[in-house]
């Protein structure tokens, strides 16, 4: 019964995180489109945020794709769960992400450009409104590392940390809504190699670590191939991607919005 409970709990957090599984897989800095970074001077936060654009591929590199599609394995190990999860990006802010799996059904959320939905056996379906539509704004934004100030007020350098044994940089970006991201960045790649940030949701307040590994290039841009959230400092999950594409051929109507939601509307 407690194992049978958790994994409830665990299902009802995910379909509250779901959304943001995407957004794991763009390019892991967030700053504007800028040239060339001069490394001199006293480091600022938007300075070590640039450098990150720069070293991940820079902003061309990124200009060049208008969609994503990515396919992998997404896991509860304390749960014993193991689904597969794809995702679909497309420029500007269209997204779509699905979990499929015997043990809980499937799990669906996405964005037409202006409703940001979710749908699951736990939760319903549901349109997203107030902090949690502000926050699958952004996280449906495709590039948003390359227009970052139309989603963030400022952006702070709070010291510096390490993280697993490596040196990062600690930087704090405030959103024009929702609660401040702190991200971490690798002073020797300028990659982010984790981030925290607390949802408000139905449930309250849900506190989320994400960790960012296995970076390969994908025509000149690197991306994290996993992903590792933990909820509520106790519920860990995993995502790793086994294929990841720009620019795919997208399913015929795979962003427009279920029946379900549209009678919601």
């Amino acid at each position: 019964m407690l194992k049978k409970s958790l994994l409830m709990l665990s299902l009802f957090l995910t379909v509250a995180l779901l959304a943001g599984c995407g957004s794991a897989y763009g390019p892991s800095p967030v700053v504007e489109a800028t040239g060339p970074v001069v490394d001199d001077g006293p480091m600022t936060a938007e300075k070590i945020l640039a450098l990150g654009l720069e070293k991940s591929g820079g902003a061309k590199a990124m200009e060049k794709h208008h969609g994503m599609k990515m396919t992998g394995t997404f896991s509860l190990p304390a749960m014993g769960v193991t689904a597969p999860i794809e995702v679909y990006q497309k420029a500007p802010n269209l997204m779509y992400t699905r979990i499929q799996s015997d043990m809980f059904g499937t799990i669906e959320s996405g964005s037409n450009g202006s409703v940001h939905w979710e749908k699951s056996m736990m939760s319903g379906s549901k349109i997203k409104t107030g902090e949690e539509a502000a926050v699958a704004e952004r996280q449906a934004t495709f590039n948003l590392a390359l227009k970052w100030k139309e989603f963030y007020d400022k952006a702070e350098l709070a010291g510096e940390e390490e993280v697993d044994g490596t040196p990062c940089y600690k930087v704090i970006m405030t959103p024009k809504v929702g609660e401040p991201e702190t991200t971490w960045i690798a002073k020797d790649s300028f990659l982010t190699i984790k981030s925290e940030t607390t949802l408000n949701s139905e449930m309250g307040a849900i506190s989320i670590e994400m960790n960012f590994s296995d970076f390969r290039e994908m025509d000149g841009v690197l991306v994290p191939f996993k992903t590792r959230q933990v909820l509520m400092g106790m519920q860990e999950m995993l995502i790793t991607a086994d294929s990841m594409q720009w620019d795919p051929e997208f399913p015929a109507g795979v962003f427009e919005l279920p029946d379900d939601i549209k009678a919601l509307q």
